[in-house]
């Protein structure tokens, strides 16, 4: 790619940029949701087990 022929349209380059940061904060919200949903589950599986410990026979 050639930057050094940016669009003079200044519309043009702020609709890319816009784009841009729409695509790194949508992809930045699936990876946070993901971790809250494992760690969600993690504590969930620890507080089950504290309720019902196995046990020793």
């Amino acid at each position: 790619m050639n930057f050094s022929e940016i669009p003079e349209n200044p519309v043009i380059f702020l609709s890319w940029v816009t784009a841009i940061g729409l695509f790194i904060s949508l992809s930045e919200a699936t990876i946070k949701i993901k971790l809250e949903k494992r760690n969600s589950y993690r504590k969930r599986l620890e507080l089950i087990n504290n309720l019902y410990p196995k046990k020793l026979a």
